[in-house]
């Protein structure tokens, strides 16, 4: 198959720029708990990037049932399906054996086991067999290390930050929750770079997560104009930035940031877009200022 000697040049070779992404990401990076209840997502429909799933399990959780996923990373498809399988199969305490890098502030030695992988395997073969021959293939072909340093990208937060960032692994309670409901999940996968996607697809919600940090205000622009036209229902929410450390109202000019950390040219130049803004609790103030709020969400509603 295509996608298995894609993933052995991945492997093998090493990630270089041209693999950026090519890598899993293995959980959100952002603080989803801190922006989905803006959303109207019960019985709505969104369209996510993500390639942890995170977005698409959160917005389940939410009570979303139509969900489109789209990345450019063939493989991510993969590992959503991973660990939805993982979900289902595994207790509380075997998910984070299985899937989180650290357990606390020491290093998981127990991540990817067999054992686990064989307990979920029966329901990952039932949501996709690719899925399950894909993983099948890597974890009996490569040591986990290799796996962990060339196919997972290696911005993984802390243990304590991902449960807080995502209901569903807040506690086991929660947990509990969304294995009780995940069985009936289903998403749409499409395997294409959102900036060149063409569909007249309607959603009421858009998530782009922190794209707008790998681009100019100009892109972005031209990004939003383009879903906002073709994609995005009467009434419908786009979360276009996710930024982290920032202050809506910061004057800063430090032309060494990305673009869309230049909150004045920001506010100007996506003025027409910004029609609401969020400051939530932060990623590192989880870890050190648990009253503070200092990433910002900005978010475009259509209100015509």
């Amino acid at each position: 198959m295509d996608y298995l000697k894609k993933v052995d040049e991945v492997i093998n070779r090493g990630r270089i720029i041209e693999d950026l992404f090519m890598s899993i990401y293995t959980f959100t990076t952002e603080n989803i708990s801190g922006y989905i209840d803006y959303f109207d997502l019960k019985n709505k429909s969104l369209l996510t990037v993500g390639s942890s799933g995170d977005q698409i399990i959160n917005a389940y959780n939410k009570g979303c049932r139509d969900l489109t996923l789209i990345d450019i990373n063939p493989f991510a498809k993969f590992y959503i399906n991973l660990k939805i399988a993982g979900i289902l199969s595994l207790s509380y305490q075997e998910f984070q054996i299985f899937f989180f890098r650290n357990i606390g502030l020491h290093k998981n030695y127990n991540r990817f086991n067999r054992e686990l992988f064989n307990k979920l395997g029966n329901a990952l073969i039932s949501i996709d067999y690719d899925s399950y021959y894909f993983f099948e293939f890597i974890f009996n072909k490569y040591p986990v290390d290799r796996i962990s340093d060339y196919l997972m990208n290696d911005d993984e937060d802390e243990y304590k930050v991902i449960k807080n960032i995502n209901n569903y692994l807040y506690n086991e309670e929660s947990y509990n929750k969304i294995q009780k409901i995940l069985g009936d999940i289903y998403f749409n996968y499409i395997n294409e770079n959102i900036f060149t996607f063409k569909s007249n697809q309607k959603y009421d919600n858009i998530f782009l997560s922190n794209l707008c940090s790998r681009i100019s205000l100009f892109e972005l622009k031209e990004l939003i104009e383009n879903l906002k036209n073709n994609n995005l229902n009467k009434n419908g929410s786009m979360l276009f930035a996710y930024i982290w450390n920032t202050n809506y109202n910061s004057n800063e000019e430090d032309y060494d940031l990305y673009d869309i950390y230049k909150m004045p040219a920001v506010r100007n130049w996506l003025k027409d877009y910004i029609t609401d803004y969020y400051q939530i609790t932060g990623i590192s103030d989880i870890l050190f200022s648990p009253d503070k709020k200092s990433d910002l969400v900005l978010i475009y509603k259509n209100r015509k």
